[in-house]
């Protein structure tokens, strides 16, 4: 006998051997124990969700004489007329291939006449969806009011094609996909059945490559006994799959969390050269970050994955590094990207840019990356109030040492900013320019000295002191959890202001941010907020040009500390 594939070798022959569809299977074994058959039904659902072999089980149930809880005996002489494939009484026909008026004509003609060895005629068609708007109109009438002895099974991955006049006249069993234990545990008992040693690793990643799908589970199943002799492994069934290097997807997950943007392009380069295509390699990356999140999150999650121990070890460590943030942010954008990779002629560009893109959460003002960035930053507030060394990653960067002393580049000195010019000796100038235009050359030999460029009236610059950051520093905190004050929050985060000890003055740096802060509401959003610090009065000003956003003048006001610059 020639072999058979395992989805059909074991394909089930009773309701009892259906798994994941408990709730279609007791209302048709309920319809057959009571007597109360119906005489059209529509079965619709994903593919390899068990839609034609219920159809099967039905039509032998159906019939037979000595039926078991509704189940077909497999004993009786109807069972034994039934299992024969020369049977007429059964009828099954592939839409797809039969679709014309032509073959709806056919089957009015012979659904006529009564069945030849069984109770009930029974037509299953499968893939109806495809038939045309004549053939369906054709079968209209007889699907509606067929003769007593037959019955119609209709089979539909795609059950919205179907014409609202055969839905009304059809009772409609919606299939749901597998879960992936139930596969799991159908697989390990086929390959205790065949002999074939395995790892229950290497089974759950079968039963999870079906996506819900017995039968595409099963092709996969048979693929892996074939594959080799010996024990079945979960980096067999990878090679089997032809799933993408885990270990250079952990280096371009890392190279990504960590924003080393040349070695994400360098894992991308290499995987690529793997010979995979880009939009599965685009899915992969995103089930990897599907599984961190799950890790990140899940109390069970090791459960859930069902991943070696190994391999849940890394991937457990790439999850601590981050926030779930982050993590979200990642996967919405590369999830974003799949139309794009469908119809772009470069969709390797596509998604190296959506990589570099995650990599990157500085300059991405999605409420995720925001939100990433803040717990970044509070974070390291928390470890600073603690007294732990802070390394605050600005570029250049710019590491806060705890002790001043001990700091071997000149310490920032924060005083009132003057405009200063130090006299200067040129020998035999050309010429100098100042606000006025040119001054003729001096006389050879004889210094020269630059005179203080008159400036323009600027007003004076007040820099902000350390009590007036913290001031401002607690308010904005606070607002972030003041409820329905996120826009007036995110707003606040890129103003500066001053406390001379009664007045809090807040800077907006335009226009739109001076009106925003100057409502009512807001106003007094932040004069509550601002109470307990001493504020008395608070007063919202256009931001003033002066000043700065120097990157160590910033963290000077915040860290009270001399800063050292890495080059």
């Amino acid at each position: 006998m020639a072999y058979l594939a395992l989805y059909r070798r074991f394909r089930p022959t009773n309701f009892d051997t259906v798994i994941g569809q408990d709730a279609i299977v007791k209302t048709l074994t309920n319809q057959i124990m009571t007597d109360k058959i119906g005489h059209a039904y529509l079965f619709c659902g994903a593919r390899g969700t068990g839609k034609t072999s219920l159809a099967k089980i039905f039509a032998k149930a159906v019939n037979c004489l000595d039926s078991v809880n509704g189940s077909p005996c497999g004993k009786c002489a109807a069972c034994k007329a039934l299992q024969d494939p020369s049977n007429v009484d059964i009828i099954e026909m592939d839409a797809a291939s039969n679709n014309k008026v032509e073959n709806v004509r056919d089957i009015r003609e012979s659904v006529q006449y009564p069945p030849v060895t069984v109770k009930y005629k029974v037509y299953i068609i499968d893939e109806v969806h495809m038939l045309t708007t004549e053939a369906f109109n054709a079968l209209l009438k007889t699907l509606e009011e067929p003769p007593k002895h037959a019955i119609f099974i209709l089979a539909t991955t795609e059950s919205h094609k179907l014409p609202a006049t055969i839905l009304s006249r059809c009772m409609r069993f919606d299939f749901k996909l597998i879960s992936t234990k139930k596969i799991a545990e159908l697989i390990s008992g086929i390959y205790d059945e065949v002999g074939k040693a395995y790892d229950i690793e290497a089974v759950n990643l079968i039963a999870k490559s079906g996506e819900g799908s017995v039968r595409d589970a099963l092709s996969v199943a048979d693929l892996c006994v074939s594959y080799g002799q010996g024990k079945l492994t979960y980096s067999d069934v990878l090679t089997v799959l032809g799933s993408t290097d885990l270990g250079k997807i952990d280096g371009l997950i890392k190279a990504v969390f960590a924003g080393d943007t040349g070695s994400v392009l360098t894992f991308t380069d290499e995987l690529s050269m793997l010979g995979k295509s880009i939009g599965l390699l685009s899915k992969d990356v995103v089930n990897y970050l599907r599984d961190i999140a799950v890790i990140k999150t899940a109390k069970n999650a090791k459960e859930i994955l069902a991943l070696p121990e190994d391999r849940y070890q890394v991937m457990r460590e790439i999850a601590g590094s981050v926030d779930e943030h982050r993590i979200l942010r990642c996967i919405e954008i590369l999830s974003s990207i799949e139309n794009s990779l469908r119809y772009s002629t470069q969709p390797r560009a596509v998604l190296e840019t959506a990589l570099i893109k995650a990599s990157l959460p500085d300059g991405d003002y999605n409420i995720d990356a925001l939100l990433s960035r803040i717990k970044v930053l509070e974070e390291k507030v928390k470890a600073f109030e603690s007294g732990a060394p802070v390394k605050v990653e600005i570029k250049p960067a710019v590491v806060v040492e705890p002790k001043p002393e001990k700091v071997e580049e000149k310490a920032i000195e924060i005083s009132k900013p003057t405009v200063e010019v130090e006299p200067q000796v040129e020998e035999k100038p050309k010429a100098i320019v100042d606000d006025e235009g040119l001054v003729p050359p001096p006389v050879d030999d004889v210094p020269v000295y630059i005179e203080e460029p008159k400036v323009k009236k600027v007003e004076t610059v007040q820099p902000v002191s350390i009590d007036n950051g913290r001031v401002w520093g607690a308010i904005v905190r606070k607002l972030r959890r003041a409820p329905g004050k996120t826009i007036l929050w995110v707003a606040c985060q890129e103003m500066t202001a001053e406390f001379d000890g009664e007045t809090l003055t807040v800077y907006a740096g335009n226009e739109n941010e001076k009106k925003l802060v100057s409502n009512k509401d807001n106003l007094e959003t932040l004069y509550s907020l601002s109470q307990e610090f001493g504020v008395k009065n608070v007063k919202v000003l256009n931001g003033k040009a002066e000043v700065t956003a120097d990157p160590e003048e910033m963290a000077k006001a915040f860290f009270q500390s001399a800063l050292k610059i890495e080059k």
